[in-house]
């Protein structure tokens, strides 16, 4: 019996705290939902981690997992291999470590900091500080004895041992990191028994021998390129049937779907709700000239998922296929004044010295990405990039010399089913 009315106080709380709950959605003209609009977004969205995913495995060469001869008699004759134990020292000269870097005084930067723990691979900050930088293809020795594989120039605090494989080919170090990590990661080490740069010089480490005196690491190097491919492979395999599953449903849902698409208005006149639409030459040369240009026309951006304001928010005509699957050509894009702040990774309209050819002119729509270093003089920008989405498209870099202006941070492409 008590039972059965906790039961029903928990219901109870339950359907009054969901009562009480408020959710923002976008709104049509007339105050209804969007459903529209949620699901051409949602759509979008998925067309997007779809073309993400195919580039991800072709520029990583996770497309290609077929298995070559050379990489079935490499797993044939595993078993065949003969083992011999050496140490460390002796194959890789004496390990090394960084020095200690306390929170407080990392600045930021660009290069990953590597101390102990697992989460995101030891990697606990990106600094800007001069420390030793330590060369890509190593293997770093946590103090509790965990061994991970770098494919990154990184620096290290003095809890982390390097051991020196730099030399070796990427699949042979990743075979020694795990045999690295088999010796050591053994649970005798903790914070009252640190691991240390001395204790790798001693550590013995089991690998394949030719002739049984010397490492064999061409056969380490096609034994974990195959091993890879095995592993990969499952994976792309999946992958890619998801990815043609999903397209199907998407290209079914957009056959069945009537066209809904309400030819774009333009107002003569202003009235709540609707913002400027400029062409691009009157957008940039605001900056320019120093005066509120005149508008071509006025368009209601409501239902877009946030209150307009015409005296933040402006309206232009997109060109070109740069930013696919985003903004297609003729779209009409929604932009926000930009006056300051960070503007990292986002979606901008800018005007530089770099001319492009799709909009014909010295401005275009990119997303904006900087790094940044710490010199005597201050903060410096060390790269900034225009990068399109459209992998079809080339980065531009640009220069200290190259006078950049953002004009505004992007909103969203203007949606005509209200």
């Amino acid at each position: 019996m008590q039972k059965s009315v906790l039961l029903q106080v928990l219901v109870r709380n339950v359907d009054e705290t969901f009562r009480n709950i408020n959710v923002q959605l976008p709104q049509t003209n007339n105050g209804d939902i969007n459903f529209t609009f949620i699901e051409e977004f949602l759509r979008e969205l998925e067309r997007a981690r779809l073309r993400e995913l195919e580039a991800y495995l072709k520029a990583t060469g996770l497309d290609n997992y077929e298995l070559t001869e050379a990489d079935k008699d490499a797993l044939r004759n595993y078993k065949n291999l003969q083992w011999k134990e050496f140490n460390i020292k002796e194959l890789f000269g004496a390990s090394t470590r960084g020095r200690r870097l306390k929170s407080e005084d990392r600045i930021p930067g660009i290069l990953p900091f590597v101390t102990a723990g697992e989460a995101e691979t030891g990697i606990s900050a990106f600094i800007g500080n001069n420390v030793t930088v330590f060369e890509s293809n190593t293997t770093t020795i946590d103090m509790f004895g965990s061994a991970k594989y770098r494919n990154y120039k990184y620096g290290a605090d003095d809890h982390v041992a390097v051991i020196h494989t730099e030399k070796l080919q990427k699949h042979a170090a990743i075979f020694v990191t795990s045999a690295c990590h088999q010796a050591a990661h053994t649970g005798k080490f903790n914070y009252g028994n640190n691991f240390y740069a001395k204790d790798a010089d001693e550590l013995y480490i089991m690998l394949p021998t030719a002739d049984g005196k010397h490492p064999d690491f061409n056969a380490m190097e096609r034994l974990i390129a195959a091993m890879q491919k095995i592993v990969i492979a499952d994976v792309a395999k999946y992958t890619a049937r998801n990815l043609e599953a999903t397209q199907e449903v998407i290209d079914n849902q957009e056959e069945r779907q009537e066209p809904a698409i309400t030819p774009l208005h333009i107002y003569d006149i202003y009235q709540p709700g609707r913002i400027p639409l400029y062409t691009l030459r009157a957008a940039c040369g605001y900056f320019d000239e120093g005066e509120v240009p005149e508008p071509e026309g006025w368009i209601d951006a409501t239902g877009n998922g946030f209150t307009p304001d015409p005296k933040r928010h402006f309206a232009i005509h997109a060109k070109g296929d740069s930013m696919l699957p985003k903004i297609k050509d003729g779209d009409i894009c929604i932009f926000e004044w930009y006056n300051a702040g960070t503007r990292n990774d986002e979606i901008v309209l800018t005007q530089s010295r770099e001319y492009d050819p799709e909009y014909g002119g010295k401005y275009t729509i990119k997303r904006y990405h900087s790094e940044k270093v710490v010199s005597e003089e201050g903060w410096q920008h060390s790269k900034v990039e225009l990068r399109p989405l459209n992998p079809d498209f080339d980065t531009v870099e640009l220069t200290e010399d190259d006078d950049i202006r953002t004009i505004g941070i992007f909103k969203c492409v203007l949606l005509l089913n209200n």
